[in-house]
């Protein structure tokens, strides 16, 4: 059923077999098929959301269970929420580390993204961050819908085609770009999420501990951070948009280092969420806000 996406998406050095993987797993578990004009597709949080409205164009409805502004760690259902994942036919979620509701209450109808990834560090649950993974995410969403709907294929090979051609070029630029940097340390107020991009192109992700969105770091790990950007004569330092923005105010105003702001993607705020901002788009702002707080010359 899957042949095309198998011959056509082996790319970056990234080669799923889809159809083997899942044969046994996903046809079982699958929603009772109804035309495809009528599927209605629930997602976790808005890394898979936006992966549905460009993966699922021209195929479902897309909703979001966590809402716009919340943060998605610790998050707990409301009814209202609940009944988005009742109404849908599918609930894409990422993993059951990030999110463990989804599966309860999904039951056959959750469907997790991180199946046979290229790059996992299990320290990371963060696994979108690193492009090859986004890109069989992608493909893993794919397969689950047509494996339920036959009839959605020739759409979804165009929509996991163009998918592809952004993520070589996310990939292109951003090799590009890090490759020539004035910095490589990034000190980042917020929490774990950049490491798999840190890796990837030889970066230094450096988190002041405690700071997200659960807790705040102490004044000690704040005085170490502030003297550390002092003595390395840090100009930039970065902090997310969703988080509150006191803590990266504090540290610049004592080191006189300029805040810029990173996306996780996971979380994202009411505007941004009205835009329907895309992964590339995103990430796009992740590398022009690192390439100028690190001085990269392109």
């Amino acid at each position: 059923m899957f042949g095309k996406f198998k011959i056509n998406l082996i790319t970056a050095g990234v080669f799923i077999t889809l159809a083997v993987v899942f044969a046994c797993g996903c046809g079982k578990n699958a929603p009772e098929q109804t035309s495809s004009a009528a599927i209605k597709a629930a997602n976790a949080d808005y890394v898979s959301y936006t992966l549905c409205l460009q993966v699922l164009k021209g195929i479902a409805q897309s909703d979001m269970v966590i809402p716009a502004g919340a943060q998605p760690h610790g998050f707990e259902p409301l009814p209202r929420d609940i009944a988005k994942i009742e109404k849908a036919d599918f609930l894409f979620y990422i993993n059951d580390t990030l999110e463990p509701w989804a599966k309860k209450l999904g039951g056959a109808k959750a469907f997790a993204l991180d199946r046979n990834l290229p790059e996992v560090n299990p320290q990371d649950p963060h696994i979108w961050m690193d492009f090859d993974n986004a890109s069989v995410m992608a493909q893993n969403m794919a397969y689950y819908v047509s494996s339920v709907y036959p009839d959605t294929e020739q759409q979804l090979l165009k929509n996991i085609l163009n998918f592809q051609n952004e993520i070589q070029m996310l990939k292109r630029m951003y090799a590009q770009i890090f490759a020539n940097c004035q910095s490589k340390q990034i000190y980042h107020i917020g929490h774990l999420a950049f490491g798999y991009l840190a890796k990837k192109y030889g970066l230094q992700f450096k988190p002041l501990k405690g700071a997200n969105a659960d807790s705040e770091p102490t004044p000690k790990d704040m005085a170490e951070m502030i003297k550390e950007i002092k003595q390395n004569n840090i100009k930039y330092i970065f902090t997310e948009e969703a988080l509150n923005p006191q803590i990266a105010k504090a540290i610049s105003q004592e080191t006189g280092a300029e805040v810029l702001y990173l996306y996780t993607v996971e979380h994202i705020t009411k505007q941004e969420f009205e835009q329907k901002l895309t992964y590339r788009q995103l990430m796009v702002k992740n590398m022009e806000n690192l390439a100028k707080g690190l001085n990269c010359k392109a």
